[in-house]
C-alpha cells in the first residue's frame, strides 16, 4: 500500500510532462507562451463584444465547428515533427542551449539544469500536441453543453441578469478558445523556425536562445 501514493505521483508526473514546456525558462519564451496569446485573447473577446451580431459560437459553421476541425488536424503533424526531432542527426541538436533550463525529476530527484536543443524541441511539440487535444475537446464539450448552459441560466437567473450571464459564458468560451488557438499558432511559428532553420545552425557561444 505504501507504494501506491508513489505510483500515483509518478503517473501524474508522466501525464503532466507535455505541459513542462510552460516551465522551461528562457529569455523570450514568455512572449510566445503567454504575452502574445493573451493579447490575441483580449482582441478576440473585444471583437466578439463589439461586433453587431456577435459570434456564432456553436452549431453548424460556427466558431466551435471550424476550430474543432482545425485542432483535429494538428496532432498528426506535431507527432510527426516530434518523431523527426528524436530521429534527426546533425546541426547542434545535442548541444546545450544558452540560458535555457528546465526542472526534471528522475529516480526521485528533481534538478534544474540546462537542456539541449533536442530536448527543447521535444517538449515544445509535446506541448503543442496536448494543446491541440485540449482545443478540440473544449470546442466539442462547449458545443454539447451550450443548450444546457442556456437552460441553467434561464432557470437560476432573473430576467434582468440573464443577458449578463449569457454574455459572460459566451466571452469565457471565446476567451478559452482564443487563448488555446493563439498559443498553438505562436508556439508553432517558433517550432517551424527551429525545424526549418535553427537545427541546421551551430549554437554560437553567448548566443541568445528563446
Amino acid at each position: 500500500m505504501a507504494r501506491t501514493p508513489k505510483r500515483l505521483k509518478d503517473i501524474v508526473y508522466q501525464f503532466s510532462r507535455p505541459f513542462a514546456f510552460m516551465s522551461v525558462s528562457g529569455p523570450t519564451l514568455h512572449i510566445y507562451r503567454l504575452t502574445l496569446p493573451l493579447i490575441a485573447t483580449f482582441l478576440s473577446c473585444a471583437a466578439a463584444w463589439f461586433l453587431p451580431a456577435g459570434l456564432d459560437l456553436v452549431g453548424d459553421k460556427s466558431v466551435s465547428d471550424y476550430m474543432a476541425t482545425f485542432f483535429s488536424a494538428l496532432p498528426g503533424f506535431f507527432i510527426a515533427a516530434l518523431a523527426a526531432v528524436v530521429a534527426f542527426n546533425g546541426g547542434d541538436l545535442d548541444n546545450e542551449m544558452p540560458d535555457v533550463k528546465l526542472s526534471i525529476t528522475a529516480h526521485g530527484d528533481t534538478v534544474t539544469q540546462p537542456i539541449t536543443l533536442r530536448v527543447f524541441l521535444s517538449y515544445l511539440f509535446a506541448y503543442l500536441t496536448v494543446l491541440s487535444f485540449i482545443g478540440f475537446f473544449v470546442c466539442l464539450v462547449g458545443s454539447l453543453l451550450a443548450p444546457s448552459v442556456t437552460e441553467w441560466i434561464q432557470r437560476i437567473a432573473d430576467l434582468g441578469s440573464r443577458n449578463k450571464w449569457q454574455t459572460a459564458s459566451e466571452l469565457a468560451f471565446t476567451g478559452v478558445v482564443a487563448f488555446v488557438s493563439a498559443s498553438v499558432v505562436f508556439c508553432t511559428g517558433q517550432g517551424l523556425y527551429f525545424l526549418a532553420e535553427r537545427v541546421h545552425q551551430n549554437l554560437l557561444p553567448g548566443s541568445v536562445e528563446p
